[in-house]
């Protein structure tokens, strides 16, 4: 079918989409890769500054607090230049050190033990530039140590990521499953979505437990746990519309190109997104329907069965024989191309006006070879010319006077009427009433021109 050869993009959106869940999935160990391994120097001082000092002194004089405190500061690096004083349990510091940050901690630190009852800090932050550089190089160089010791361990998480996802690839581009089931193409289309992100989901977390990160893995899924309903709450219509969508795939009420009346928008389907139903009208325009709009709704499919009745009204005169009318105005019908012999064509007397009689001629179309509505406008044409023809009386709601003085005028308009008949049945032999491909060319150069997700169409 032309319009699914219009679609073939559609394996470049599937091959760009594969890629960015690969390069997600690289990003994701390859940050947290980062921030796990890399840090460790970080780490390991705010631990240290949570524990409490192992070692109080209890009703110690100021020499053995002295003589404490400073074996411990000698055997800190950022403290080594911190000189200290103690009298009465007054604790003061002066000195110099690279980091404002260690000035804070150290008077921290003092303030814990038991017998120092204040403490004096007025330690000094170096401004020399080979002071402050030096440790930030020495940090550096051990962030670089502790990423060439983990690299292959980290060779082996992205080995195993791209083995995931090549076996993701292998595992939706396998049609046999879904033929022997039965499942048509959208839901197809879905299970195939959910299984490639699913299977590539299972290998990240196999390189997180390589990684040995499993600890940040279960908090990281509470998290999103807990994110997951807020949002889900927060974009409680996104969600809404793309479960309708998922539920229109498998109910599967229209097809790509039918013809079909929601709500109050007529037109033919171009494609159905996770979101979205997106039709063209039958003047050409573009409407898109929330999914949750379209599975609520009536859904009236023109295209379904490709056999469509139409019908229209005529008012004749109360004083003509409507056997005749409806005798008349079928032969025209069936005379006609486009209305089907059967059914055939048949009229109905609906109403007896003031004036008039109202009667309603009914045929059938088939919509494979032919246009409804070309069908129909000269359906219309025609029977109004036959009634004509015989004299049939179309009254409006008007009151005329007509005087005849001989039956030789009305003879000779008789023959005009014969002669106009025989001229108009030869000029309507060739009316256009074939199917209207306009839509159809226009369908095809936007399935064409837009890479965006089509559930009508196969991956």
């Amino acid at each position: 079918m032309k319009f699914l050869e219009a679609g073939d993009n559609r394996f470049f959106w599937v091959r760009r989409s594969g890629l960015q869940g690969l390069w997600f999935a690289c990003s994701l160990v390859v940050a947290i890769f980062f921030v796990h391994f890399i840090p460790n120097h970080a780490v390991a001082q705010t631990e240290n500054d949570a524990s409490p000092i192992p070692y109080p002194l209890r009703a110690a004089s100021d020499s053995a607090i002295e003589d404490r405190l400073r074996s411990i500061l000698e055997n800190i690096g950022d403290f080594k230049n911190v000189k200290l004083t103690v009298t009465d349990g007054v604790v003061r510091l002066s000195g110099t050190t690279s980091r404002k940050d260690a000035s804070e901690k150290v008077a921290q630190m003092i303030s814990r033990f038991e017998g120092v009852i204040y403490v004096d800090n007025q330690i000094e932050v170096e401004a020399d530039v080979e002071t402050r550089v030096k440790p930030a190089l020495s940090r550096a160089r051990q962030y670089l140590k502790n990423i060439v010791q983990k690299l292959p361990i980290f060779g082996v998480a992205l080995a195993v990521v791209l083995l995931f996802w090549l076996l993701a690839r292998l595992v939706t581009h396998w049609d046999m499953p879904y033929q022997r089931l039965g499942l048509n193409r959208l839901l197809r289309n879905l299970i195939r979505q959910f299984l490639r992100k699913g299977i590539l989901l299972l290998g990240v977390l196999f390189a997180f437990d390589i990684l040995d990160l499993t600890a940040l893995v279960g908090a990281v899924l509470g998290t999103v746990g807990v994110l997951g309903l807020a949002i889900g709450f927060a974009f409680k219509d996104i969600v809404e519309n793309y479960l309708a969508g998922v539920l229109l795939s498998i109910r599967r009420p229209f097809d790509l190109n039918d013809l079909v009346l929601i709500q109050s928008h007529e037109g033919r389907v171009v494609r159905l997104t996770p979101s979205e139903l997106i039709l063209m009208t039958l003047e050409g325009n573009h409407v898109r329907i929330p999914n949750a709009a379209v599975f609520k709704s009536f859904i009236c499919n023109y295209s379904i069965n490709p056999l469509r009745r139409f019908d229209f009204g005529v008012g004749v005169g109360v004083n003509d024989d409507l056997l005749d009318v409806q005798e008349y105005g079928c032969l025209a019908m069936e005379k006609m191309q486009g209305v089907m012999e059967e059914p055939a064509p048949f009229m109905i007397v609906e109403a007896l006006g003031d004036f008039n009689v109202l009667v309603r001629f009914f045929g059938w179309v088939d919509q494979r070879k032919t246009d409804f509505a070309k069908v129909r406008g000269e359906a219309i044409r025609r029977v109004k010319l036959a009634l004509d023809e015989a004299g049939v009386e179309m009254p409006e709601p008007a009151q005329t006077i007509r005087m005849a003085s001989a039956g030789e005028k009305q003879s000779e308009e008789a023959s005009q009427l014969s002669d106009e008949g025989d001229a108009e049945e030869e000029k309507t032999k060739n009316v256009d009433v074939s199917r209207d491909t306009q839509l159809d060319d226009q369908i095809i150069e936007e399935l064409s021109a837009t890479h965006e997700p089509n559930l009508l169409t196969e991956d």
